[in-house]
């Protein structure tokens, strides 16, 4: 399956070795190869590389550096492509405005596939967010109280909340329990009622 030109045009290309520039017909395709060729017709490319997974940064007019443009040409219209290994492609375009419409083309064939390709985020831990509100009326048939609430169909014997507040203790049946605090009125009323029944039993004794 032939692979979509998404640019093509002519372009100067300074070469490698002798710091020259020499006139190519420039072709960046739809997966992000460039290839740069001596004529439109030509089958072998005489520069080639691939802008999604080497070319690291794009550089333009001023900031490519101390490279002096092709005759009749202006600064404004350098480009300068840095791969992996500090390797450069600086080129030429025809005006600064064909310069800009290279520079658009061969930044979307930069980042191509990047986003898509990139691992997704791992999921939250599960006990990172609270359980949602549980109804007031829970499985067992024990009204909700503040402080503490049991998430389940399957409440334990007892459930406790913190020292000094009230602790509910669940029967085998659902629709009975009953309260009991922790907070000395539960000695004062055993003792109470210990005495009274006691001076009930053995009253009678001491009077005769």
């Amino acid at each position: 399956m032939p692979v979509e030109i998404a640019k093509a045009g002519w372009v100067y290309r300074r070469t490698s070795i002798l710091k020259r520039w020499k006139r190519n017909w420039c072709v960046l395709y739809s997966d992000g190869a460039l290839k740069c060729f001596e004529s439109p017709d030509s089958k072998v490319a005489e520069w080639s590389g691939v802008l999604p997974t080497k070319c690291l940064l794009i550089k333009t007019g001023s900031q490519v550096g101390n490279v002096k443009a092709p005759q009749g040409r202006s600064v404004e219209s350098l480009l300068m492509l840095v791969f992996v290994g500090n390797h450069t492609l600086t080129m030429c375009a025809e005006s600064p405005e064909d310069m800009s419409a290279w520079q658009t083309a061969l930044e979307q064939a930069r980042v191509l596939n990047r986003t898509a390709s990139a691992p997704p985020p791992p999921p939250p831990p599960t006990d990172a967010v609270a359980p949602p509100p549980y109804p007031t009326q829970n499985a067992a048939g024990v009204t909700g109280f503040a402080g503490q609430m049991y998430y389940g169909p399957h409440p334990p014997p007892y459930v406790v909340q913190q020292p000094g507040t009230t602790v509910i203790y669940v029967s085998d049946y659902p629709s009975y329990y009953y309260r009991r605090r922790y907070d000395g009125s539960d000695v004062a009323m055993g003792l109470l009622a210990g005495a009274a029944f006691g001076s009930l039993m053995w009253g009678p004794l001491l009077w005769w």
